[in-house]
């Protein structure tokens, strides 16, 4: 996949010539197995991902303060048009969230940028480089739908099956399974399973199911 460096997304000491090598910095590489826990209480909507023992390899953090004006500006869009007014207004605002390993050093950053019912969110490594595109979508009926594409707007990811319930299939650009989301045998609360089934880079379905997730609960 290439990848481009984005102006000004992250200007670290000693910028790298090429993209991060995000699948070893985060302790993915030749894992199989992963459980996403959505911490519920925090401001900042944070998931962990953790291995098949439960040990924390990764956290996608949300922005403490964007979250809390977010949810400022939905409670405040509910009081005049309702619940559901609210909740858009929320989804609508641009926001951003860190990738941060089990150490605490900050790997990437993704930023979200979107409507009420259509999100876009870019990862970008910590040199600076576009890594992945996922856009989500709802419709008026409550559904999602959800693809991800490389910086250069090739096909990787897109899903079929129940988004909501976390029991669906990952496939690539071609179609082929290559993880599925799952919550079966999950004994940890507000926690499921990410299960690869093909040659792929981990971090990218994960990423693809946290976002769903994300604003599935908005």
């Amino acid at each position: 996949m290439s990848a481009n460096p984005l102006p000004g997304a992250f200007t670290p000491p000693g910028r790298s010539v090429g993209p991060i090598d995000l699948q070893t910095a985060l302790r993915l590489a030749g894992r199989k197995s992963f459980l996403v826990r959505h911490q519920v209480l925090s401001l900042g909507h944070s998931y962990t991902v953790m291995d098949e023992g439960k040990q924390p390899l990764f956290e996608v953090k949300g922005n403490k303060g964007q979250n809390i004006r977010a949810a400022v500006v939905g409670d405040l869009v509910a009081t005049v048009g309702g619940g559901y007014l609210g909740r858009r207004a929320t989804r609508s605002m641009a926001m951003s969230y860190s990738l941060i390993d089990a150490q605490g050093t900050v790997w990437g950053m993704i930023q979200k940028e979107g409507s009420a019912n259509s999100s876009v969110f870019t990862l970008v490594d910590r040199a600076g480089f576009s890594r992945v595109v996922i856009t989500v979508q709802r419709s008026l009926m409550g559904g999602i739908q959800a693809t991800a594409v490389s910086p250069d707007g090739r096909p990787m990811l897109q899903s079929e099956g129940n988004l909501l319930r976390h029991n669906f299939k990952i496939r690539d650009g071609v179609g082929n399974e290559v993880a599925k989301v799952h919550e079966k045998w999950v004994a940890i609360a507000d926690t499921y399973n990410v299960d690869l089934l093909g040659n792929i880079d981990p971090l990218y379905p994960l990423l693809y199911a946290i976002l769903i997730d994300y604003e599935k609960v908005k």
